[in-house]
């Protein structure tokens, strides 16, 4: 491994500032989580009520629909968080050069 020639606290996976940045970014989108789900159901909630022309009752909303954009607005989470992560990691991590 080549020595580091640029001044800054660096070590073989990068610098430590961008490993913090990630590190905060997680440990905010994990703490804000449990927040998220619900905001986000609600807000697919309110774009069907829109898009049926409907108000957002029990009488008029079908319960099937309803119920399955709940299961896919909290399935997605997860599954975007991993897509998130991937993202970042492909870009943020070091590139590493064949000799």
């Amino acid at each position: 491994m080549e020595p580091e020639t640029n001044a800054g606290a660096t070590g073989p996976f990068g610098s430590r500032f961008v490993g913090l940045g990630i590190g905060l970014a997680a440990l905010a989108v994990f703490v804000m989580l449990p927040f998220l789900v619900p905001v986000a159901f609600y807000v697919v909630a309110n774009v069907y009520a829109l898009t049926k022309g409907t108000t957002f009752s029990s009488d008029t909303a079908n319960t099937g629909v309803v119920l399955t954009l709940l299961v896919f607005s909290v399935a997605l989470f997860p599954v975007g968080l991993a897509l998130a992560i991937a993202f970042l990691g492909r870009v943020l991590s070091p590139k590493r050069r064949r000799a």
